[in-house]
């Protein structure tokens, strides 16, 4: 069991892909009993959760090539259009948050009247739980408990794959046996959650609407679910927007080293923020950018010596600060920028002064079954001992200062023992319709250079760069990037090639006392708009409810 134990969370399942619930929101989320849906062929819409959103259980194949072989049902939730039943009514658009792993459903219950906006009231916007996933059945879970689970998590400090010199070596033996588990338990599933089999899914899903083409959504891993898609049914496309993209030729082959050519400029952003935004707004603020990295390597330096205890019972959850945790607390908090750079702040003030709790829970643990069910049963083969990973790291450190991070994806697909003969690419077709693609320009783990190499692949599409740091434009919606995200799928405009949007929101939010001449707001800096405010409420949104999805 991990010396760094955290009891019992609503998002224990979570590791690499978190669930989009915060800690402590799970308890205030409405609730659905699923089991009063039958499953069918068919899309029989319930109301459920909180009006207006409607429910409802579609059954699909476990593999499309073999019927007989069993079935999945998968939840799908909608926002219905308010122009149903009018001439000006359009469909579903499909939305896909992440992951893989993250619960579309749950996605929907939080943020999907924010999300239909964006999109306009011409759609129904759709999600789903994809197979194996949260209230989708059968489920991914080799596990016979969540105390079982929980005794199998490492911990936060894991995602550090070269803290010490046996880390590596460690968890390499770890994951053997969490393949042998997934094995013994669960392998009639496990070889069908592939991304090939959601596209299908998708496809299932767009033709039990009625329609031939899709239109779809999909952010973080939701792009390769997305590019994926694009290349299995390429004139089945209407429209697709897909939001930090990731390395699909490196996804498919079991090889994220370029998941993390921006992560630096993120670290970066948070010491050039923390100065700018000075003492009232940065509790770790110094006199000079250079002052505020040398502390920052310092406490590097206080914790590997000198592990500082962290103990926060109201959660609960208690462990300690070490190199490890330290680095993940950074990495967790580079996702959503906008909403973590000032607690990071905090937390790190507070480590300096011995007390390491708010920094771990900042950090994040580190099991997940669908993780490696999805990540490693698309992609290729590793077959590398630990002296391989190491070789690994020590080609690609010079990536990132967080180049470990990546180490533990490659390690906890060295034992993942099922690799069907599904696609696995090549990614790339000529659509039916041209593809957009969105990228920040610091985002920690989806740089916007893959954005640009995939459009390549995907003649006539075209790439929105929104000018921000963090994972995703949704960290920190653009009033621009919202306005051409709705003239996509309304008209089919696809932004000028070059489109650079800006963000005005403050990276570090005033205090609340403060003067606002000091630090503006969105609203202070623009004049207030319908999108424009928008943008704000579902920055505000999906800072209560996004967690570290990748890596």
């Amino acid at each position: 069991m991990s010396c760094l134990l955290k009891l019992a969370q609503s998002w224990v399942l979570g590791a690499l892909a978190l669930t989009t619930l915060a800690r402590g929101q799970a308890a205030t989320q409405p609730t659905f009993n699923w089991t009063s849906i039958p499953g069918s062929t068919n899309l029989s819409w319930v109301d459920c959760y909180t009006a207006p959103l409607q429910c409802t259980r579609l059954n699909v194949p476990f593999n499309y090539s073999d019927t007989s072989a069993g079935e999945a049902t998968l939840a799908l939730i909608r926002v219905p259009s308010t122009l149903n039943g009018t001439a000006d009514y359009r469909g579903p658009v499909l939305f896909n948050p992440g992951g893989p792993g993250v619960s579309g459903v749950d996605f929907v219950v939080q943020l999907g009247s924010l999300i239909a906006q964006a999109i306009g009231p011409q759609f129904d916007l759709v999600s789903f739980d994809p197979r194996g996933i949260e209230n989708s059945v059968p489920p991914v879970s080799f596990f016979l408990s969540d105390a079982e689970r929980q005794a199998f998590d490492l911990g936060p400090g894991a995602t550090d794959a070269t803290a010490t010199p046996d880390a590596l070596p460690r968890q390499w033996a770890h994951f053997q046996v969490f393949g042998h588990l997934a094995h013994d338990r669960q392998a009639d599933f496990l070889p069908h959650v592939t991304t090939d089999n959601v596209a299908r899914d998708m496809m299932t899903i767009v033709q039990a609407h009625g329609q031939e083409n899709i239109r779809y959504w999909g952010i973080s891993y939701g792009s390769v679910l997305g590019a994926t898609f694009a290349s299995m049914f390429p004139d089945k496309i209407e429209r697709i927007i897909i939001d930090g993209v990731l390395d699909m030729e490196g996804y498919y082959k079991t090889d994220w080293a370029l998941e993390l050519l921006d992560t630096d400029k993120v670290f970066q952003a948070f010491i050039d923020g923390c100065f700018k935004a000075g003492p009232g707004a940065c509790a770790f603020y110094d006199k000079s950018t250079d002052a505020i990295e040398k502390n920052i390597s310092d406490l590097f330096k206080k914790v590997h010596a000198q592990p500082i205890p962290a103990y926060a019972p109201s959660l609960p959850m208690y462990g300690y600060v070490d190199h490890a945790v330290l680095k993940n607390a950074f990495f967790s908090a580079f996702y959503t920028p906008f909403s973590s750079f000032a607690p990071l702040a905090q937390g790190l003030a507070e480590l300096q002064q011995g007390n390491g709790s708010t920094l771990f829970q900042i950090a994040t643990p580190h099991t997940s079954e669908v993780v490696s069910a999805v990540a490693c049963g698309d992609g290729e083969a590793v077959t590398d001992d630990p002296a391989a990973l190491q070789k690994y790291f020590s080609a690609n450190k010079h990536i990132s200062k967080f180049f470990s991070e990546v180490v533990g994806i490659r390690t906890m697909c060295s034992g993942w023992p099922f690799h069907p003969n599904n696609f696995k690419g090549p990614i790339g077709g000529n659509t039916s319709f041209p593809m957009m693609l969105i990228g920040n320009t610091a985002d920690p783990v989806t740089p916007v250079a893959l954005a640009m190499k995939t459009s390549k692949s995907f003649p006539g599409s075209v790439v929105l760069t929104q000018d921000s740091p963090g994972h995703t434009s949704f960290t920190s919606p653009s009033e621009c990037t919202l306005g051409h995200v709705q003239q996509y799928f309304v008209n089919g405009t696809l932004p000028p090639a070059g489109t650079v949007c800006p963000v005005t929101a403050p990276l570090f939010p005033p205090p609340s006392n403060a003067s606002n001449a000091t630090a503006p707001t969105r609203r202070e800096v623009t004049a207030s708009t319908p999108l424009g405010d928008l943008a704000e409420e579902l920055r505000v949104s999906y800072a209560k409810v996004s967690r570290r999805w990748l890596l």
